[in-house]
């Protein structure tokens, strides 16, 4: 009896470029083996504080630089299956959400097929449904060269901690298969997995039932599902996009408790001032430019959206005190900051023409 449904989608996780936090797991590892973090990102050409920023990218070289040169000083015999428990559905960012949110396994595993460059694996490959059950089947990636073992693992367990989270319940593989010889112990290799595991294959791939496709998530809800797909295809559209340090320095001062300095700002970001400031220059801009325009953006929402007292504001803006706030203020405006605040609140609690009785 055949089962439905059934597919066959190939997939290429290979992308010129990558999405840096996907580093994170393995940022997670190092401070655990009390490794320096820093000097590797350095080596591989990564800025530090690129790693925390969600629209900061890399190439897939500098990708596997660092891996391997992690995976050489990490004293792990299994150090793909140590990483792969790292990446929670959460460190996928909107696309973890949207996987969470979908209706099956079968749902989730079409997300990534959707949006393989969000999900930071190596390989090209297939994922095929049938009657003879589910399977996920990568083809060799020489460009991998001796890392190919180790994302070969690290992407397969990744795919089945994904599955175990979102269906909050152990999932029954059949099998698993690696093309490359076994470098650790085979049997926590199958304690892992949970199925007998086969290295020296013809292919590297894993094989579960049919059914097993079409297990339900507990937190299915398609509304959630669609808003974070549409997220998805913003986030996989941005990734082309170059990187702009005037982006990345007014989003660090907006969300900053107080704004800081550029020494400040920089040492944040792991640059010296002049560095940071070569950079933004690069881009036509300077950074008081950008202090000023996000201090004016976070002024205006605290007048208007808040009590905050013209001493809090002005110590939130990074100012000396009150009075420097208030000439600032009102050389961007052309009026005090009180006299604003009073015109924004009034205009907020005048009734709109429609809504008259």
């Amino acid at each position: 009896m055949t089962h439905s449904p059934a597919l066959h989608l190939a997939v290429s996780f290979w992308s010129p470029l990558r999405l840096a936090y996907g580093l994170l797991p393995m940022l997670e590892l190092l401070d655990r083996y009390a490794l320096d973090a820093d000097r590797l990102l350095q080596e591989a050409g990564i800025a530090r504080f690129g790693v925390m920023d969600p629209s900061y990218t890399i190439t897939v070289q500098q990708e596997i630089a660092f891996h391997t040169s992690c995976f050489l000083r990490i004293p792990s015999a299994a150090l793909s299956l140590e990483v792969a428990r790292e990446y929670g559905l959460r460190g996928f960012s909107v696309l973890g959400l949207a996987m969470q949110a979908s209706k099956d396994v079968l749902s989730m595993l079409r997300l990534i097929a959707r949006y393989p460059r969000l999900a930071w694996g190596m390989f090209d490959g297939e994922l095929t449904l049938d009657d003879r059950g589910l399977r996920i089947a990568f083809r060799p990636q020489p460009r991998l060269g001796r890392a190919e073992g180790f994302f070969a693992e690290r992407d397969l367990a990744c795919a089945l901690v994904m599955a175990e989270e979102a269906t909050q319940q152990r999932f029954p593989l059949e099998s698993v298969q690696f093309r490359h010889a076994c470098t650790g112990d085979p049997a926590g290799y199958e304690a892992f997995f949970g199925c007998p595991v086969h290295f020296n294959a013809e292919r590297t791939g894993i094989r579960a039932a049919h059914d097993a496709a079409l297990f339900p998530l507990p937190q299915a809800d398609a509304r959630i599902c669609a808003f974070y797909t549409a997220q998805c295809a913003v986030m996989a559209r941005s990734i082309d996009q170059p990187f702009r340090y005037t982006e990345a320095v007014r989003n660090r001062l907006l969300e900053s408790a107080v704004m800081p300095d550029l020494p400040a700002l920089a040492q944040r970001m792991y640059l010296t001032a002049r560095t940071l400031q070569r950079r933004l220059r690069a881009e036509g801009v300077s950074f008081s430019q950008v202090l000023r325009e996000a201090r004016r953006e976070r002024a205006e929402q605290l007048l208007s959206e808040s009590r905050a007292s013209m001493e809090q504001i002005a110590t939130t803006l990074g100012f000396g005190d009150a009075v420097a706030f208030s000439h600032a203020f009102k050389s961007w405006t052309g009026q005090s900051p009180l006299r604003w605040r009073r015109k924004a609140t009034a205009h907020a609690a005048a009734p709109s023409v429609g809504n008259a009785c």
